[in-house]
């Protein structure tokens, strides 16, 4: 359907144009001016009513989103509604705008009604929500003023444009009266918007609170949002934020929840043609173009969270989080504005359906404390040697921009522990419990709430890995001089599945019965036999449910879904060989006391320090063996630098608690859509995007099945690490030959000899004195490692999970060994040193076990 939106650049009308977009339907829009975040697949015209009123012929539908008010952003006044609506009735086209509830409705209303059109006039309740529009702000300042007695209807954004995409393909025409259905006491909203400020801003007249004839629900359609929950999300919307008449302002520092969804594949706004990546025959839909003057992406920092083949509906909602999160991190840093329109566009990219990172994007503006190398260092790698800006290196900011950042970089690191925390305690109580229950509408803008959390995930995900990354240089450089250092100090406390795990194999192994038992795999018996392991093993699973192999990918399925994983995990760490016990002590010998240093030196951490003190570390008291690794004294700093970490895997746990309720809300909407004969299969809803399976478009079934089939194309080609400019699939190599050595990064030290695991997929076990190799190690592989004598990843470096977890069990570690994954074949005898980062083929493995490498 051809549809015309006037005031399309306002916040509604973008959200209904991207919403209108993803049914299927051809939009032409206009506006005062273009606007960046306007979704590429809008026809845009800048110009005023007569601009419109001269594109109406040849729609179908004219959708009016101008203000009628005249004091307002964008507002086209009672004369643009009169001309809209007598073009719509002079060629016979169907008329549909949303009056809101205000001092000109009446007027309005009576205009369209005059006008002879085949019109839909949407009387609405004041608005509101988290976008926080001129009229949400006006909401806010009614609620804040109003007598504690005055009774509301509100209406929610979200619902009025579900509404809209009802209309426009709906024979009916006539007024509606779109409201919530429950009635909100002012003095209750109130208390929600405490510490909500709205001075200046003009409030809505009261309204009744009837329910009035034409309502919506004669339409078939029901709010997802309830004036209660209008207000709550008012009040979510509102943190870090500033009202004004006109509309809300964010506050970067302050990390408010992305309220607008950035569109993918937006050009440059001076113009700059954005150039494919992809061979002819490997380019797909889902991939991105990118900016030539920005062409190196990796996949080092990407694969640990996003470890395989993404389907298009992950695509679509990580990348708009990521997206959001470049944004706010662009604005905070105040970067030029081609910088920080390529952090906001193509900080990430998709290709052949992997995730990568925006090398050169990032070089271009680089964060406090990070330079050109940092950036290469950390996303490609210390062997790097990329042309990052082929056609023109972007100009160094001047040193008043680069203090300015770091103020606000500091400000913002400073509220970083305090959003984290609130964030993951509202993760875990924002849950909703039984999905099945919630009506269609309640569902639909359940997820799209969702969507807006994950970005707020995304953007504390991507600030916490600078602040690690910016504190962390102490540790990384004694690392450098000696691996043992990084010890068990960056710990694996902050890894949530390890862990847990491992508590469960303790109890294993406590009890030779109960081991026995499990190792019939019948968890439902070790249950019956041990209450305590029965009690531990739901302990954990209420911890870490939500996460799991691939837990990033919104068709995966997690441990809470597969608990026979986590089992298989503790019953694996349990069967690794115990410690040997160290030698009993030596008998103490009297020793005469040392003298008290007479003075601290000024750049020691403990007071009577000499400056050998201030090197020294648990390692020099007490002895690190493969089975009891030694932690390490830390500085202040390299306590900051864990940290972070810790805070940014916080933030991660909690984004991926989200990414696990969206993924059982697009399960049960999938399945309400097969039902109503929309969708074939219920997974088919991971090959629409968000929008288009909220109202799937005519031809769904051709989009799923032309995504699946390149999906399932492009998994079986090796994808490239790093991409410059144009990617190619990976050569098939043969497998490493008696006498290869492969090279990469020891994290953990030791030598071991084993025969080579691969973990391929997520069922891969590890049997004791193996040597696990993956290409990376998201949460959930690092769970099947404890029986390993050894852990090999093609990508990561010293704090990535692999490492982590092999330093706190003792066992040597090698990452960034490139290909290890396709050049060592299952069974090769092979001899791991995890302090120099070489792995030695000894044996090859025998033929029949050789595969060739798919990914």
């Amino acid at each position: 359907m051809r549809v015309l939106i006037s005031g399309v650049t306002s916040d509604l009308g973008r959200a209904f144009a991207r919403a209108a977009l993803g049914a299927g339907h051809e939009l032409l829009g206009v506006g005062e001016e273009a606007h960046p975040d306007l979704p590429p697949g809008v026809t845009f015209t800048a110009g005023d009513a007569a601009t419109a009123e001269s594109l109406v012929a040849g729609t179908d539908v004219v959708v009016h989103l101008s203000p009628v008010e005249r004091d307002v952003p964008g507002s086209g006044g009672i004369p643009a509604l009169r001309r809209l609506s007598t073009a719509a009735a002079r060629h016979g086209i169907r008329f549909v705008t949303p009056i809101v509830h205000g001092p000109d409705a009446s007027d309005a209303d009576k205009v369209v009604r005059d006008s002879g059109s085949q019109h839909v006039v949407i009387r609405t309740a004041p608005l509101g929500g988290r976008m926080l529009d001129w009229q949400a702000c006006r909401t806010v300042a009614t609620l804040l003023t109003a007598p504690k007695d005055t009774q509301w209807r509100l209406l929610h954004h979200d619902d009025l444009v579900r509404f809209l995409l009802h209309a426009v393909t709906s024979d009916r025409v006539g007024v509606v009266a779109l409201a919530a259905p429950d009635i909100l006491v002012a003095g209750a909203a109130r208390d929600t918007l405490r510490g909500v400020a709205a001075r200046g801003i003009p409030a809505w007249p009261a309204m009744s609170t009837s329910d009035r004839k034409g309502s919506a629900r004669d339409w078939g359609f029901e709010c997802g949002w309830s004036s209660e929950d209008v207000v709550a999300d008012l009040a979510r919307g509102a943190r870090g934020r500033k009202l004004t008449k006109d509309g809300a302002e964010s506050i970067p520092v302050l990390l408010p929840i992305p309220a607008h969804v950035l569109p993918r594949r937006r050009p440059p706004a001076d113009g700059t043609t954005l150039t494919s990546v992809a061979l002819p025959s490997m380019a797909v839909e889902m991939d991105d173009r990118i900016d030539p003057r920005y062409p190196v992406f990796a996949a080092q920092q990407t694969a640990e969270l996003f470890p395989g083949s993404l389907t298009p509906l992950s695509i679509d909602v990580h990348t708009a989080g990521l997206r959001a999160a470049g944004r706010t991190l662009a604005q905070v840093l105040g970067l030029p504005s081609a910088v920080a329109d390529e952090w906001a566009s193509r900080g990430h990219a998709v290709f052949g359906h992997h995730l990568y990172a925006g090398v050169s994007a990032l070089a271009a503006g680089p964060p406090p404390g990070w330079f050109e190398r940092t950036v290469t260092d950390q996303l490609i790698g210390p062997r790097a040697d990329a042309d990052l800006f082929p056609l023109e290196r972007p100009a160094r900011r001047g040193i008043a921009a680069r203090v300015s950042a770091w103020v606000r970089f500091a400000g913002m690191v400073r509220r970083y522990r305090a959003s984290v925390r609130d964030f993951a305690a509202t993760s875990a109580g924002e849950r909703t419990a039984d999905l099945a229950t919630l009506p269609d509408g309640a569902l639909a803008v359940r997820a799209l709430l969702l969507r807006d959390r994950l970005a707020e995930g995304w953007t504390l995900t991507q600030l916490g890995q600078f602040v690690a990354y910016f504190t962390g240089a102490p540790l990384r450089k004694r690392a450098k001089a000696d691996i043992a250092a990084l010890g068990r100090g960056v710990d694996v406390e902050h890894e949530p599945v390890y862990p847990a795990v491992a508590g469960l194999a303790e109890l294993l192994s406590a009890d030779d019965e109960l081991r026995a038992l499990a190792e019939w795999g019948d968890v439902e018996a070790v249950r019956q036999k041990s209450p305590e392991f029965g009690a531990a093993f739901d302990e954990v699973l209420a911890r870490i449910g939500h996460r799991g192999p691939c837990e990033i990918e919104l068709s995966g399925t997690p441990f809470r879904q597969r608990p026979e994983l986590v089992f298989a995990a503790a019953l694996g760490a349990a069967r690794r060989p115990k410690p040997e016990p160290e030698p009993g002590p030596a008998p103490e010998t009297a020793e005469p006391k040392p003298e008290p240093a007479e003075a601290a030196p000024a750049d020691s951490d403990t007071p009577g320090a000499t400056p050998a003190d201030a090197e020294k570390t648990e390692e020099d008291t007490a002895k690190s063996t493969p089975d009891t690794p030694a932690r390490v004294k830390r500085t202040m700093l390299e306590k900051l630098a864990i940290s972070g970490r810790r805070q940014r895997d916080t933030a991660v746990d909690a984004t991926v608690r989200y990414t696990d309720e969206l993924r059982g809300i697009v399960r049960e909407w999938g399945a309400r859509q097969v039902h109503a004969g929309r969708l074939v299969d219920v997974d088919d809803a991971f090959y629409l995007t968000l929008d288009e399976l909220l109202t799937p478009p005519a031809d769904a079934l051709r989009r799923i099945e032309r995504r699946r089939a390149d999906r399932e194309r492009l998994r079986q080609v090796r994808m490239p690490a790093v991409v410059s400019g144009s990617w190619r699939p990976e050569a098939a190599v043969d497998p490493a030959q008696e006498g290869k050595q492969l090279h990469g990064f020891g994290v953990s030290p030791g030598v071991v000899e084993g025969l080579v695991r691969i973990l391929s997929d997520d069922r891969a076990e590890v049997e004791p004195g193996e040597v696990a190799v993956v290409r990376v190690a998201d949460a959930g592989r690092t769970a099947l490692f404890g029986p390993a004598a050894a852990i090999v990843t093609d990508l990561g470096g010293p704090l990535s999970r692999a490492a982590v977890v092999a330093r706190e069990l003792g066992i040597p570690c090698v990452t960034g060994a490139r290909d290890a994954s396709a050049r060592l074949a299952p069974g090769t005898l092979v001899r791991v040193d995890g302090t120099t980062g070489d792995v030695a083929v000894l044996s090859p493995a025998p033929m029949s076990m050789h595969r060739s490498p798919t990914r």
